[in-house]
């Protein structure tokens, strides 16, 4: 199902996009282990098999479909890195169908040129030129490139868990910055990458860890963290990753229409297989879970606005609920104020 609020980015969302012509250029060849720490490497050739052999070591695409686009399709890499962060630049004139799996990074990717999109946990979103997305990294996602020009930071996951004081933290996936976010990420970038990109000057661990802690916090306070319910279904085989699918699909459309059929569909289950795996994994029924989740979205859209500018039943009523009353009611029982309390008490 497409996100039809995710892959239109509004017009700040434009504003704030990183130039989309700028690519991350290394100053040097292939190296490895040189005296500073970084690796450098730069590729390119017109060998769709290399291309497919080389990107799918190391992003895990699994049975990739390439179809080529022109009878000159060619392709490209070029990436700094250390043990802690990488920039990378890549292009590929083909069409790339693949599911791939990357678990040890966080990656923050945004296209040049080119199409992409990604589908993950029963939502799918279109990369747009220059608005930097987190990609999933707690499952394989699928992709379509077609002919894309793209740029990577690759951050290390148990060091931007260190930074953050959160051992399990993670992004939420393919959801794209603020305004605000995307132009704290845009400084970074464009303050930082020459320096990081320059390998014809040394530099030294200091330099190194403060530059990634810059990206790293960076990606901190631009992108969302990843909501603390996935902690609730821990574990792993089928039945656990189908919940995850489940819960996965009420946070990211629990604002829209939809019920049980929809969320067992979306998790791969029959209506009654969600009722069970619901109940005795979180003591719960389906309802249940979609009411506490708008609530806690309605919670934080009345925390957030102005009510000078919205009222409690405009955000009721965009979170599903056509009774206000009963609202209220739930409301308070969960958050212990009501609606009108959370709103006033902004500022």
């Amino acid at each position: 199902m497409v996100l039809s609020s995710e892959t239109t980015p509004t017009t700040a969302m434009r504003a704030a996009a990183l130039p989309v012509a700028e690519r991350f250029v290394t100053s040097s060849p292939d190296r490895r282990g040189t005296t500073d720490g970084r690796w450098s490497k730069r590729l390119a050739g017109s060998d769709i098999d290399h291309a497919v052999a080389f990107f799918s070591a190391g992003y895990d695409l699994r049975t990739p479909a390439v179809r080529r686009t022109s009878a000159d399709s060619g392709w490209s890499f070029a990436g700094v890195g250390d043990d802690r962060m990488s920039l990378r630049s890549a292009r590929f004139q083909v069409d790339l169908r693949s599911e791939s799996l990357v678990e040890d990074e966080f990656i923050v990717a945004w296209l040049r040129s080119g199409t992409s999109t990604i589908s993950y946990a029963g939502h799918t979103i279109d990369l747009h030129p220059g608005v930097p997305v987190v990609l999933p990294s707690d499952g394989a996602y699928q992709l379509h490139h077609r002919d894309i020009a793209l740029n990577l930071v690759q951050l290390d996951r148990s060091f931007v868990a260190e930074l953050a004081g959160d051992g399990d933290f993670a992004f939420e996936p393919l959801q794209r910055a603020t305004a605000e976010g995307t132009r704290i990420w845009q400084q970074t970038v464009r303050a930082h990458s020459a320096t990081w990109l320059d390998m014809g000057h040394g530099l030294g661990e200091t330099a190194r860890r403060a530059i990634a802690d810059t990206f790293a916090g960076a990606a901190l306070r631009a992108f969302p963290k990843r909501t603390s319910w996935r902690a609730s279904v821990p574990g792993t085989g089928p039945e656990h990753e189908r919940l995850r699918r489940a819960l996965e699909f009420v946070h990211a459309h629990a604002a829209e229409a939809i019920g049980t059929p929809e969320i067992a569909s979306a998790a791969g289950l029959s209506p009654r297989g969600l009722q069970q795996s619901l109940r005795r994994h979180l003591d719960q029924t389906p309802g249940d879970l979609l009411r506490g989740v708008r609530l806690d979205g309605a919670h934080t859209d009345l925390r957030r606005s102005d009510r000078d500018e919205t009222s409690v039943a405009d955000i009721a009523r965009a979170w599903g609920f056509g009774h206000l009353g009963r609202f209220s009611a739930a409301y308070r029982a969960r958050f212990g104020e009501l609606p009108s309390e959370s709103l006033r008490s902004r500022g």
